[in-house]
This record gives C-alpha cells, sequence and structure tokens, in this order.
C-alpha cells in the first residue's frame, strides 16, 4: 500500500510538471499567476510560472520521500514513547500517515495546477480550507491510531 499511495504521488507530481509544459506551449505570452481571495487576477507574469508550484512541491515531496526512505523511524519526533514490543505496528501506522500526506499534498498541487491552467482563481480559498482539513485529518487520526497501537 505504502508504494501504491507514493507512486501515486509522485504520477501526479508528474501530471502537474506536463499540464506546465502543455501551458507553456499554449497559453498567451502573460497570464495570471497569482489570484485574491475572491478569485479575481491581481498579479501576472509569463506561462513559464507555472513551474513554479510543481517543482517547489517536488523538492517538497523529495525532502519527505528521502526521510521516509533513509532516516530510521527511531529518529523521528513522535507524540509518545514508541514502546519496542509495538515498534513495528506503531512505525508502520506513522509510514502510512506519511504516504498519505504525499498523496494529499501532490492531490491539492495538481488541483492548484489545473486552476492556474484555466486561468480560474474561484474557489481557492475553499480548496485551502479543505486541504488544511483533511492534512490535519489524516496527522491526527494516524498519530492517534499509532498511539492506540503503543498501548497494546
Amino acid at each position: 500500500m505504502h508504494v501504491v499511495l507514493e507512486v501515486a504521488a509522485w504520477g501526479i507530481m508528474l501530471g502537474c510538471v506536463w499540464i506546465a509544459v502543455y501551458g507553456v506551449l499554449t497559453l498567451p505570452d502573460s497570464i495570471a499567476v497569482h489570484f485574491a481571495l475572491d478569485g479575481m487576477p491581481d498579479r501576472y507574469g509569463s506561462p513559464g510560472s507555472l513551474f513554479v508550484l510543481p517543482l517547489l512541491m517536488i523538492f517538497s515531496l523529495s525532502i519527505v520521500s528521502l526521510v521516509s526512505h533513509f532516516v530510521r523511524p527511531e529518529s523521528w519526533n513522535m507524540p509518545f514513547r514508541v514502546e519496542e514490543r509495538n515498534r513495528i505496528v506503531v512505525y508502520r501506522k506513522i509510514f502510512s500517515m506519511v504516504y498519505w500526506v504525499e498523496l494529499e499534498i501532490a492531490l491539492f498541487t495538481f488541483y492548484v495546477q489545473i486552476k492556474s491552467f484555466q486561468q480560474d482563481g474561484t474557489g481557492a480559498l475553499t480548496a485551502v480550507i479543505i486541504f488544511m482539513i483533511v492534512l490535519v485529518f489524516t496527522i491526527i487520526s494516524f498519530s492517534w491510531w499509532a498511539g492506540v497501537e503503543n498501548k497494546r
């Protein structure tokens, strides 16, 4: 499952880069690159700016992936002391949380990339609020679940 989540996140990020490439090839020389809370454009730039968000998020996902693959989970900051007898199940839950967060970040980035390509800023605030709620729910629920498993 972890592999599926991570591969899906990276595939979605590649889709974001593809949208940027397509935008550079098809959009006019000046596009809206930022939108106010009411959805109206308030800054303009070149279609090349469509690469900014995917590249930043690819960098972010790279850090998360590197940590999850190369830093031992015993070094991670947990909200509780992990009992030795439960460490495998606890770390599995925490890894699941990390990969779900990767996927959520990728999906949000894809949504924003599509809206940017469409030059449509409507619903941006709602999307950010929903993204933050989902992210917080994922982190809290998996941390709670890992804590419950730790007490068994």
